[in-house]
């Protein structure tokens, strides 16, 4: 889930007596800083002001979350993992088991490292307290009578989710997500019904089964759809899951399936 350079030099030959390029220096500095002076006020500079993020770590933890969608369950994951301090070890174990059945380019430390930077998770010793900035402090040690400072070993980095990171897990409610999916996507509900029921089964339902069931319905032809649209959709409010070969329900699909059945109840009922 990742720059080349190239530069040109300029070589005068000294033979020639006379440098083009340094002969009027002199002058074009003097009228470049008279003209920025001037015109700008400030002495121009090549280097680009440094970009401030001003945004809140709520904010960050809600923009990550949307930038890395596939990833949603992974990241809600490690944030509860996280809810005590673990060892980089342990979530990086958590993070394979998360992922087992969702490969994903992004190595555990690189998806720790983006909670971090979103505000969601921090580094901290293993008693929680936060991890200190910077080389410890080295230790005066004796040996045989002599003295001498010796480099302090680093404590282990470990991980722990912060208040804003918790509060953005605890908040988040895959049932309502599904609820309103359904509700905006109704004219598709025969679809999803279809397809939470094939899911529903013993071991699942492989994609090609899925697609023989449902490509072909008058309701996708215009627009255009596929049954992966209703998968992902359906993926991204935890209601599918890719486990062993197959898109199994979870919990919160076998909720949605009462809902979607309801809906095609009504429309049956509208209809006639």
């Amino acid at each position: 889930m990742k720059d080349n350079s190239s530069f040109l030099d300029l070589a005068l030959d000294d033979s020639l007596g006379f440098d083009p390029l340094g002969a009027f220096d002199d002058d074009v500095e003097a009228d470049a800083e008279e003209a920025t002076e001037g015109y700008l006020g400030t002495p121009h500079t090549d280097e680009p002001a440094p970009k401030v993020d001003t945004r809140t770590p709520e904010e960050r933890i809600a923009d990550l979350f949307k930038s890395m969608a596939p990833r949603r369950k992974t990241l809600l994951g490690m944030i509860a993992f996280c809810a005590e301090p673990q060892t980089t070890d342990a979530l990086d174990a958590e993070v394979e088991r998360l992922q087992t059945d969702n490969f994903s380019v992004y190595s555990p430390a690189s998806l720790a490292n983006l909670l971090e930077r979103a505000g969601a998770l921090t580094r901290v010793t293993a008693d929680g307290e936060p991890y200190p900035e910077g080389d410890p402090e080295p230790e005066l040690v004796e040996v045989d009578g002599v003295s001498y400072y010796e480099a302090a070993e680093a404590p282990a980095v470990c991980w722990l989710a912060t208040a804003e990171g918790a509060a953005y897990a605890e908040a988040d409610k895959p049932l309502d997500r599904l609820t309103e999916l359904l509700h905006e996507d109704a004219k598709y509900a025969t679809i999803y019904d279809r397809i939470l029921g094939l899911v529903a089964a013993e071991g699942g339902a492989p994609m090609p089964t899925i697609n023989d069931a449902v490509d072909d319905d008058e309701l996708l032809k215009s627009p255009r759809l596929y049954a992966p649209h209703f998968i992902d959709k359906l993926e991204r409010c935890d209601a599918v899951e890719w486990k062993d070969k197959a898109w199994r329900i979870t919990e919160v699909g076998r909720a949605g399936a009462h809902l979607v059945a309801d809906l095609v109840a009504a429309q049956a009922a509208e209809a006639e």
